[in-house]
Order: C-alpha cells, then sequence, then structure tokens
C-alpha cells in the first residue's frame, strides 16, 4: 500500500500525526497550506478514511504510519490538575446575584 502515496503525501500524514497544523505542514514542507490540504485529502480517499483524525488512524491500522518512540510523535499539553485559582494563585471573587426588579413585568415571547 505504501507504494500509492507520494513521498510529500507520506510526510503530510507524518506531520498530521505528529500533531501539526496544516499550516505547519505547509511551512515545514515548503509548500503552500491548499496543497497540504490536498496531500492529505488524497491520502484520506487512499485509506478510505472519513476525517482527517481517521485518516492517521488508518494510517497506524495499516503500517503506512508506525507508532512514535516514547517521549517522541504527538505534542501534547502539559497535563496539570485543575486548580481554581489559576496560574496566578488570583482567585476572582464570586460574582454576586443579579438582582430583578419586582415591578418589571417579564417579556412573553410568541
Amino acid at each position: 500500500m505504501k507504494d500509492l502515496f507520494t513521498e510529500h503525501e507520506l510526510a503530510a500524514l507524518r506531520l498530521l500525526a505528529q500533531g501539526h497544523t496544516q499550516v505547519e505542514i505547509a511551512q515545514t514542507l515548503r509548500i503552500r497550506p491548499e496543497t497540504v490540504g490536498l496531500l492529505l485529502n488524497r491520502a484520506r480517499i487512499l485509506l478510505r478514511a472519513r476525517t482527517l483524525p481517521h485518516t492517521v488512524a488508518r494510517g497506524y491500522e495499516t503500517g503506512l504510519l508506525s507508532p512514535p518512540a516514547h517521549g517522541h510523535g504527538a505534542r501534547q499539553e502539559e497535563h496539570r490538575p485543575s486548580d481554581p485559582a489559576g496560574p496566578t494563585g488570583y482567585r476572582r471573587p464570586p460574582a454576586e446575584p443579579v438582582q430583578r426588579r419586582v415591578d418589571t413585568p417579564t417579556p412573553k415571547y410568541r
């Protein structure tokens, strides 16, 4: 199956699997972002995938893509437990409840 793909299609697919955007892939391969879209679309069709994430999954399933070595590959954001104070340590005071005026009629929608 690998012989059905061009080197550019494989390179674009590998970069997509690593988590790069189409613009980043275009910059890396020194081609236009529209061309990256065409390359990935052709790869999607050849792999009979419905979406680009499905294309990457099919690439792994068919052996076209090899899993990245531990610690490399897809870019992942550093996981931090959620902290309500946020990264600055400042916690915003809770908002005061909004008081409705009693004499204001509630609008009726028809």
